[in-house]
């Protein structure tokens, strides 16, 4: 039973996440993942193999992995729901603080190309 939850845990971050990351791009708006495609097709042909795919979801899963290590605070390799919950508050400011950066940089960018007119 216990690893059923710790496996629903999990599995329930993972689609947080994946939600999370997919919500928008740094200024909020609804954009398609493009950032993605590029990434997995890793020698710019355009298209994907099914090799670059399967390098793709082993990146996806290390990273799972490296989340999964982080909210497991007492390090008893299972997440309780207390550490699950922590875990994906501090995700949750995690991302918000880089799109307040990036949304800092592009008006910094915005103000020098201003300038330059």
């Amino acid at each position: 039973m216990r690893k059923l939850i710790v496996f629903t845990l999990a599995a329930v971050f993972s689609v947080v996440a994946l939600a999370g990351h997919h919500e928008g791009g740094p200024d909020g708006m609804k954009h398609p993942p493009k950032g993605m495609f590029k990434r997995a097709d890793l020698d710019g042909d355009g298209v994907i193999s099914r090799e670059e795919h399967e390098k793709a979801l082993a990146e996806m899963t290390e990273r799972r992995r490296e989340h999964f290590a982080e909210m497991d605070t007492d390090g008893d390799g299972s997440l309780s729901k207390e550490e699950a919950k922590a875990g994906m508050e501090e995700r949750k400011k995690e991302m918000q603080e880089r799109r307040k950066e990036m949304r800092e940089k592009r008006s910094e960018r915005d103000k020098m190309h201003e300038d330059d007119e």
